[in-house]
């Protein structure tokens, strides 16, 4: 049996007047609201899990999509979530992909570079009255990384980064060519500890 809290004018009444009173359910209510109970239930725990999938909670994303590695990756999933602990930094932009451990982190300095480049190019401040110019930064004219990944905490010695720059049309590689000729192509201050063995 079923007890309800009595209403009096509307408002709650008062504790002298507060009566329980009996009510009777029957038991194609109580079916009903089984049905709904059920069906807000399921619907529910559906939302849930698309919310854990979708936000990788848990690891969850990552531990099927490494049930099938190459599928993961043929889709490109990877980009997203980690896949058997690698991830993929993919710029079609500049043409290239490659894959890196999942607890890597970008680089801050890229981005603060990234920041300072677009404050050159629209500068806060005015042009002045007498030039015409803003009292902006010239923009520095360097071959730098695009992208940079390591490990957190570190101090650059290992890490992966990735810069674009102009090849010539003429430049063919081959696994025959001279290796002198081919390093001479990257810049001394990357590379300053190169030793060629005669």
């Amino acid at each position: 049996m079923a007890f309800a809290l009595g209403l009096v004018g509307g408002g709650v009444s008062s504790a002298s007047s507060l009566a329980l009173l009996p009510v009777r359910c029957s038991g194609q209510v109580l079916v009903s609201m089984a049905a709904v109970f059920r069906r807000r239930l399921l619907t529910g725990i559906g939302a849930a899990s698309l919310v854990a999938v979708g936000s990788n909670f848990g690891g969850v994303t990552s531990f099927i999509l490494s049930l099938s590695p190459d599928l993961g990756r043929g889709l490109r999933l990877d980009v997203l979530y980690p896949v058997q602990g690698f991830t993929r930094c993919l710029a079609p932009n500049y043409g290239f992909e490659f894959i890196y451990p999942a607890e890597w982190v970008g680089d801050r300095t890229l981005l603060y570079r990234i920041v300072d480049k677009a404050e050159a190019q629209r500068p806060l401040d005015p042009p002045s009255p007498i030039t015409g110019e803003t009292a902006g930064r010239p923009p520095r004219n360097v071959n730098e990384p695009v992208v940079a990944f390591g490990p957190p905490g570190s101090t650059g010695e290992l890490n992966v980064s990735v810069i674009v720059s102009p090849v010539p049309q003429d430049f063919s590689y081959s696994i025959k060519s001279n290796l002198q000729v081919l390093c001479s192509l990257i810049p001394v201050n990357i590379i300053p500890q190169l030793v060629f063995a005669e």
